[in-house]
């Protein structure tokens, strides 16, 4: 069954359709499940279920704001053991923020200018219209319209796990020219041991330290990419120093964590 679904979004992708089966799928998240109330309980806006789906793949309001907040408190944590709270920020980027899940949440934990940006025009522009920040879309690879060494800290949660390696040297390279000196990258990754690794890639992975899985539509969520630990820390090294990497076990975040700080200018 599996491989009959791939097939399938393989075909559409081909066909150029592909955005059909987004559609079909998000609609049948959001079917039959309970709607959300226009706010949550600080009176910040939550968006639609089928906006849910697209971003987290699934469509319960209750758990799309009671993980958003534990995340938000994770990345915080990481942060501070790096030295750099986000309550010690001037400005913070949520690079992939999709219905804004996580920068909802930040208003209440720091007093830092708040930025967004994402792929999907669709979810930016739900976060404009609807919560407290500046939002701009980015393309699939850089350069971002922002200025260099603006941002103390930026998060990029499942970004880089549907991206191939060229695309996400480029962005680290983008990410490094918008922070300051000093300042953080949090960057989710899927490693080896992420549930939905394929048994039978352990080989390539071993030998070349990556994986794609269904390489198509990058940036989607019809790709995803395996990476170790050892080949992350490779692929920054030229901009920034590893704070830590993150477990998924240890992250809160769903994912590997690197938290990577930018080396001196």
């Amino acid at each position: 069954m599996a491989n009959v679904k791939s097939a399938l979004r393989g075909a559409l992708y081909r066909a150029g359709l592909i955005q059909l089966y987004f559609r079909a799928v998000e609609w049948r998240l959001a079917r039959g499940q309970e709607a959300p109330p226009a706010a949550d309980a600080h009176g910040v806006p939550i968006p639609p279920l089928n906006l849910m789906a697209l971003t987290v793949a699934y469509a319960d309001w209750k758990a799309f704001l009671k993980t958003g907040e534990a995340t938000a408190k994770a990345l915080d944590g990481h942060a501070s053991a790096a030295g750099l709270p986000f309550a010690s920020a001037a400005r913070i980027l949520d690079f992939g923020c999709g219905a804004g899940r996580v920068i909802r949440h930040l208003p209440r934990m720091t007093q830092a200018a708040l930025f967004g940006a994402d792929y999907n025009e669709t979810l930016l522009s739900w976060c404009a219209a609807n919560l407290p920040g500046d939002y701009a879309r980015n393309r699939l690879a850089p350069p971002l319209d922002l200025p260099d060494a603006h941002f103390d800290i930026l998060y990029a949660l499942s970004v880089f796990t549907h991206l191939r390696e060229a695309t996400q040297r480029d962005w680290l390279r983008e990410y490094a020219r918008i922070l300051r000196p000093g300042g953080l990258a949090l960057v989710s990754f899927h490693e080896e041991t992420q549930p939905g690794f394929p048994e039978t890639a352990r080989a390539v992975i071993n030998e070349t330290g990556f994986y794609v899985l269904n390489d198509m539509a990058e940036g989607s969520n019809l790709i995803s990419t395996f990476q170790t630990r050892a080949h992350l820390e490779a692929l920054a090294a030229e901009h920034f120093e590893i704070a830590r990497m993150v477990p998924r076990a240890e992250s809160g975040v769903g994912q590997s964590l690197a938290v990577l700080r930018r080396k001196p200018a």
